[in-house]
């Protein structure tokens, strides 16, 4: 069996190192790509490991592609798919592994007729280089189809070194992780913080709290469970247990790139404003994000 990976970032490098341990040939799509083969470095702690890749562009690619993982930052998908849109056949599976929500829909417009998956992960790594990914931990990952008539995981999942657990409603879970996403990383953009000082300091964790306030009053309106617990203690919990990390969307913005934020608190301020609802914190952090953004000036890492 042969996976194709659309994003070679942290993770997307991570599943073709775990798609190629489950004895499937993967092909990585880059893109721009000096060579048609490589060796990826994958380091856990005191083990490391080598698996070796094809390496594609879009322009590179032959024949058709049966099995595809979209792994691209979510502002991405759309144009990154069209030009892999004649490899996929009748029968092609297509699975969506990203954070933020509103290109499903967009996906499910472009391929009304295939199998399509949606997947949300914990799993942490992070790439030194291009041929060097940092494991930190394996987590798990939930898949459910996204308008796909079917109970199956996409074709070799179930053999993957990593727990799989498969959703009928995937839904939820994508909500969940969106309303994690609303409540740490604008915040942490913002104020250029690692996730634990969102609970150190008090203006913070109030803002956190507020945020989370809004994001329980759209979900309960869209009748979609988040916790049984309120969302500010799964949020704060989250931020403690990855205190020392840096939130991508930080990442992104101390880098001068394009961030997410359109399809994390982007896509919640659509919903709230499609029900009438009023979040104005969540607005006012995606104007301030997005003014960071188009500055396109790159913050010192502090």
């Amino acid at each position: 069996m042969h996976w194709h990976i659309l994003g070679a970032g942290a993770i997307g490098t991570l599943w073709a190192d775990l798609l190629t341990q489950s004895g499937q040939t993967v092909s990585l799509i880059r893109r721009t790509a000096a060579e048609t083969r490589t060796a990826i470095l994958v380091s856990a702690g005191q083990q490391s490991h080598r698996f070796y890749p094809e390496i594609h562009t879009p322009a590179t690619l032959e024949g058709p592609v049966g099995h595809l993982l979209i792994a691209t930052k979510a502002q991405h998908t759309v144009a990154a798919l069209q030009p892999l849109l004649p490899h996929l056949h009748a029968g092609s599976q297509v699975v969506l592994l990203q954070n933020g929500m509103g290109q499903h829909e967009a996906v499910a417009q472009q391929l009304p007729t295939r199998q399509l998956w949606a997947a949300s992960t914990t799993a942490g790594a992070w790439r030194e280089t291009a041929e060097h990914l940092h494991l930190v931990s394996l987590g798990e990952t939930r898949v459910g189809p996204w308008h796909s008539d079917t109970n199956q995981l996409p074709s070799g999942w179930t053999d993957l070194p990593t727990p799989i657990i498969a959703c009928a409603d995937i839904r939820p879970v994508l909500w969940r992780k969106l309303a994690i996403n609303c409540a740490i990383n604008p915040l942490t953009a913002l104020h250029r913080c690692r996730n634990g000082e969102l609970l150190t300091d008090p203006a913070r964790l109030s803002l956190l709290r507020e945020v989370c306030a809004e994001v329980e009053q759209v979900a309960q309106a869209l009748s979609m469970p988040l916790f049984d617990d309120p969302l500010h203690q799964q949020a704060e919990a989250v931020a403690r247990s990855t205190a020392e990390n840096l939130s991508s969307m930080l990442q992104d913005i101390r880098q001068g790139r394009e961030t997410e934020i359109e399809h994390i608190t982007g896509f919640l301020c659509r919903q709230a404003e499609r029900l009438a609802i009023d979040t104005p914190i969540n607005r006012d952090l995606l104007q301030q994000v997005r003014n960071l953004s188009q500055a396109k000036e790159p913050l010192p890492n502090e």
